[in-house]
């Protein structure tokens, strides 16, 4: 199954709340960013950043060798979904593992879990962690991809929506820090 995933990190975030791009924000001395790709790299054939345009230089002067991309313009500051329908519109794979940049406590062993939870007959594999559902770090099929399309085209953005319409496995973790999203500068200080 391995050949068959690819690596998502959705960046495409102002940050408003951080105060500054959050991607960069350091847990024990690494890029945000670079936890997350480092939570995928056991699983995925190849990783690709997709970002906003202020961002993009920014990734690239960081680290040259991830592919880098931009919200497609029809779909630019239209959040994660928008996110999702660029790297399948941009770079063509069965299945695309989707994680923020603002999880620095992701584990390999969570995504392995989803990854293990991958069947042909869903469209989605989407983590549940004390009763929330986690649709930002989870496992879509490209079949999705019109879909997300015709939902974007409509002025959908939500992704619960996208999934009441759809066949998904709700996988149930119970390691919650692992999904510790960092929003604010008062994040950061409480748990970094």
């Amino acid at each position: 199954m391995t050949g068959k995933l690819k690596g998502v990190i959705l960046a495409g975030g102002m940050s408003r709340r951080f105060g500054s791009p959050k991607a960069f924000a350091e847990k024990d001395g690494v890029p945000f960013y670079q936890h997350s790709i480092a939570s995928l790299k056991p699983f995925v054939t190849s990783t690709l950043i997709v970002t906003n345009p202020k961002l993009q230089p920014l990734f690239k002067q960081e680290d040259e060798s991830i592919p880098v991309v931009n919200d497609l313009d029809s779909y630019l500051g239209q959040g994660p979904l928008a996110g999702i329908y660029t790297a399948m519109e941009t770079s063509r794979s069965e299945w695309y593992i989707v994680i923020p940049i603002d999880v620095p406590f992701m584990e390999t062993r969570v995504i392995e879990e989803l990854v293990r939870a991958i069947d042909s007959d869903v469209d989605a594999i989407i983590p549940v962690v004390s009763g929330k559902m986690q649709p930002l770090i989870s496992i879509f099929h490209h079949s999705l991809k019109d879909k997300i399309k015709n939902q974007l085209d409509n002025g959908e953005r939500a992704v619960d929506l996208l999934l009441k319409r759809r066949n998904v496995n709700y996988i149930q973790l119970d390691r919650e820090k692992a999904f510790i999203n960092i929003n604010h500068q008062s994040d950061y200080q409480t748990f970094l």
